[in-house]
């Protein structure tokens, strides 16, 4: 667990003297060296696993003394910890934001559903982290527990609201929310574990932009059909 009581005050006295003034650069940095470590964090985990990641390694990368980390992450799980939380945070945040002002067609939402997760996934820099949990996952339970508790669930919910969205406006049919929203949640899961994972070895590069499209003209003709019901054996 961070411990918040090393960061120093965001406000300075107003009556500061020049001396404490000139500091003002190292107290910056003080206060960003967290984030500082969290991203040199998700660098090494998602490049050497977690097993294999080393707290020396991580302190070279953020520029500071492997004691530093310490006095943020009380060991390398609660560091780990910290790094998915801090890097899947805004992407959970911000598909729940844009779903609650949007006004659009349940089909455009499904294109905006497929898109914004793999551009969220990119620009936020944890795309890798799919990759790193499912190489990991039988070796620490405990930790993919935690990511299933704070991402998939969290994501399954996301798109449980988008095939609701859908239902809502009687453009969507869906017999098994439940099933829906993991064949779907685990769609986009895989996607980032493929590109981060087999994209390397495969001859036949993916056209992102096109397997997006596709998935999403998919998912709608799937879901949108009122016929869309498992054959009777």
């Amino acid at each position: 667990m961070m411990n918040t009581d090393a960061l120093p005050p965001e406000n300075t006295p107003k009556g500061e003297t020049e001396e404490i003034k000139t500091h003002r650069p190292w107290q910056r940095k003080k206060e960003i060296r967290p984030q500082e470590i969290l991203a040199a964090a998700l660098d090494v985990f998602v490049e050497q696993g977690f097993s294999a990641t080393k707290v020396a390694e991580v302190a070279r990368r953020a520029g500071v003394q492997p004691g530093t980390i310490y006095v943020y992450f009380e060991n390398k799980e609660a560091l780990f910890k910290a790094v998915i939380h801090a890097a899947m945070s805004p992407v959970l945040s911000y598909s729940n934001e844009f779903l609650d002002n949007y006004t659009g067609t349940p089909e455009k939402l499904l294109y905006e559903l497929t898109h914004q997760w793999w551009n969220l996934m990119e620009s936020e820099s944890c795309a890798g982290i799919p990759k790193l949990i499912t190489a990991e996952a039988n070796n620490f339970p405990e930790l993919t527990q935690f990511y299933i508790d704070q991402v998939l669930v969290h994501a399954k919910r996301i798109v449980e609201r988008v095939l609701q969205y859908g239902i809502d406006r009687n453009q969507f049919f869906i017999e098994d929310m439940d099933v829906t929203a993991r064949i779907i949640m685990m769609s986009l899961h895989e996607m980032t574990v493929y590109a981060h994972s087999f994209s390397n070895f495969d001859k036949m590069k993916i056209d992102m932009p096109v397997y997006l499209d596709t998935l999403a003209a998919f998912l709608y003709k799937g879901l949108s059909s009122q016929k869309g019901r498992s054959p009777e054996v």
